[in-house]
């Protein structure tokens, strides 16, 4: 059995000269080589092995045949450990009963599950691959695909570099990758070959998905509570990246957004554990890629606007030239290639690399004794309450019962009603769920009523810069008549959600 620990990063095309660039500049003996592979890999007819989150693989490397079983293992962002166990073998077809029992699930009937399974995709690529062994003892393989995955008449490309320890420092990878980001477009790739592979043979696409609670156990610690809402806001980051590359889909943007929000509610609600400069520059270049991506709000306000041809505005006299301005707005933005390039870039690899690293090397244990202990043993329960009172109490005194808000003042608090949303994000699940999802619905609606309200911001704009003529003052109370329903309603929601008891005490 080895434990592997590997690094995948996506190649936007072929990179094999870089690669042997990099290879070379390393102070490390190289042995380097080429070869074609083909891998098939197996299932049951019900996924039976994705469920128990194992893979199986059969690889062929011209006379060599070699089955492969990956079982559960660790994701973070890019990096890869899981348990895996390789057997030669003398045909294509599987042998599981060759591989140790201790490693199938306790009901688990190896000879019907032998029956069961079947071929389901195939990876055919070709792999260059450097052997690189470091003066002080570390190695390294370090590799680069190019091919496809096949199933049913389907396929999808593979250009990716993998790193993979064989010896050494985890650090020697990260170090790799980072040269690696400094030299060519990648990005870390959170999906496996056979992810990819289970998605094309089921015929099924990467989706926008609403962020949600991070599932906790009353156990945790707030160390554990911590590295598991990191991971979560990073898998949620990284999957959105990978949606909004294959599907063009800018909602995906906006789901990125709220997992950066997500780690800097997460490194604010922990403060007291942490101080350190590492962490002040992953912040800070957190904040950069959230002001990069700061015009999603106006790119899907406009895509609402001109949605049906501008549906949402056609009685107002200048329908036709409004909807020729906001589609030159539109223009302006930035678009699909300049995005690519963003993700793709030294700037962002470089800013998941150092979360990875944060969550892998995990510097905080460095600390004094006396703050880790605590860290370390003190349930999250214990201090969840607090963490949801102390922003509760922030929503009280600046939405206070008793006042009428309006445009200006639900603009002005849409950053706290965001914040207090997202540390229910990091702690929610402890408390019960159908309690916490009622007294969440109405601050939702707020905040869906919010961005309504800035629905209506690029015509705003337009009459601002003067684009549009409104002598008559038509389109300005057409505005006024939309922003008063909508503020009549989010009223309403407030005043309820107000008196409702927190679903924490």
């Amino acid at each position: 059995m080895e434990n592997e620990i590997e690094i995948k990063l996506i190649a936007s095309g072929d990179i094999e000269d870089i690669l042997n660039i990099i290879s070379k500049k390393q102070e490390v003996k190289l042995v380097s080589q080429s070869f074609d592979l083909e891998n098939i890999y197996f299932d049951t007819a019900d996924n039976t092995l994705r469920e128990w989150d194992m893979g199986l693989r059969i690889r062929v490397n011209d006379q060599h045949i070699e089955q492969t079983i990956k079982t559960a293992g660790e994701v973070i962002g890019g990096l890869h450990q899981r348990p895996e166990y390789n057997i030669d073998i003398e045909s294509k077809t599987p042998q599981l009963n060759r591989f140790p029992q201790q490693i199938w699930p306790q009901h688990c009937n190896v000879e019907a599950l032998q029956d069961q399974i079947k071929p389901l995709f195939a990876t055919d690529f070709s792999r260059k691959g450097f052997m690189m062994i470091y003066p002080e003892g570390s190695v390294v393989e370090m590799v680069f695909d190019q091919g496809s995955i096949h199933s049913n008449g389907r396929s999808v490309e593979i250009c990716e570099v993998e790193l993979e320890l064989i010896k050494g420092k985890p650090e020697v990878i990260f170090d790799l990758a980072e040269s690696l980001a400094k030299s060519s477009p990648l990005r870390f790739g959170n999906d496996s070959k056979a992810a990819r592979g289970y998605r094309l043979a089921q015929g099924a696409q990467l989706k926008v998905k609403e962020l949600v609670a991070v599932t906790l156990k009353e156990t945790d610690s707030l160390e554990d509570a911590y590295i598991k809402t990191l991971n979560h806001a990073l898998s949620h980051w990284q999957h959105h990246i990978e949606v909004f590359m294959l599907e063009h889909d800018f909602r995906a943007l906006k789901q990125v957004r709220s997992a950066l929000q997500l780690i800097i509610k997460a490194n604010e609600v922990y403060r007291d554990y942490f101080e350190s400069d590492e962490l002040k520059v992953l912040t800070k270049s957190i904040f950069w890629l959230m002001e990069t991506l700061s015009f999603i709000d106006e790119s899907l306000r406009i895509d609402k606007l001109v949605d049906n041809k501008g549906q949402r505005f056609k009685k107002l006299e200048q329908h036709k030239k409004i909807l020729h301005l906001l589609n030159l707005q539109k223009d302006s933005l930035p678009t699909v290639e300049h995005l690519k390039i963003l993700f793709n870039s030294e700037q962002h690899t470089l800013l998941v690399a150092s979360l990875i690293k944060w969550l892998y090397f995990k510097p905080w244990q460095q600390q004094g004794p006396q703050s880790l202990d605590k860290f370390q043993q003190t349930q999250v329960k214990v201090h969840a309450r607090r963490f949801l009172a102390q922003d509760w109490e922030l929503v009280h005194k600046t939405l206070p019962y008793d006042s009428h808000l309006g445009y200006q003042d639900y603009l002005a608090q849409r950053f706290n009603l965001q914040q207090n949303l997202q540390v229910g994000f990091c702690v929610g699940e402890l408390f019960e769920a159908q309690a916490r999802e009622r007294f969440r619905a109405p601050w939702l609606d707020i905040g869906v009523g919010i961005d309504e309200l800035l629905q209506f911001e690029p015509i705003k704009q337009l009459l601002r810069d003067d684009l549009l003529e409104d002598d008559d003052g038509c389109i300005k109370r057409w505005l006024i008549n939309k922003e008063s329903s909508l503020i009549h309603a989010m009223e309403q929601s407030r005043k309820a959600a107000l008196k409702m008891m927190p679903y924490w005490d």
